[in-house]
């Protein structure tokens, strides 16, 4: 009988080897899907991210990002929970800003969520849009001067964060 060139140490070593490379491969794809798949949709209304317009948002201790800032004061209040910006983003530049120096554009004629999900009657005519989330959203600027020059062509009410808060009634 000859015996095998490699030792049952060295197959063992062999076999670890290779299981950790397959577990190494399959961590990153687990990772690289979850990164690439999570912050591309609003944690509340499934809408497109748009990073010039997206804030993080903590609801009863739950972060998520969002679509804008209107939508996370839309869902405290649906969910009748407390919330505050942790983090928002410049719209003209897209600069990650601290929300609670920034100041805010709501009411404009301006559409920060537009969706193509077109509601119907039963008669295949357009339905009138009688409540939306985000409409038409709030607009975060780090320099009140943009947020000024904003207004004069889209219109809309300038808000501190304080301000703003203060539209989610269960604070």
């Amino acid at each position: 009988m000859s015996e095998s060139p490699v030792g049952p140490k060295a197959s063992k070593r062999t076999t670890l080897i290779v299981l950790a490379a397959i577990l190494l491969v399959m961590g990153s794809a687990a990772y690289w899907f979850t990164e690439s798949s999570a912050s591309k949709t609003c944690g509340f209304c499934q809408r497109p991210l748009d990073p010039h317009l997206s804030v993080t948002a903590e609801i009863d201790g739950h972060k998520k990002r969002v679509c804008c800032a209107r939508c996370a004061v839309t869902e405290a209040n649906q969910e009748r929970k407390p919330v505050r910006l942790l983090e928002a983003h410049d719209y003209p530049t897209g600069k990650t800003i601290d929300p609670t120096k920034a100041v805010y554009v709501d009411d404009s004629r301006a559409i920060a969520c537009p969706h193509d999900m077109a509601r119907m009657d039963q008669s295949k005519h357009a339905d009138h849009l009688a409540f939306d989330r985000c409409s038409p959203g709030a607009f975060t600027f780090e320099k009140r001067s943009d947020a000024e020059g904003f207004i004069r062509q889209n219109g809309g009410v300038l808000l501190s964060y304080t301000e703003l808060m203060a539209q989610a009634r269960y604070q």
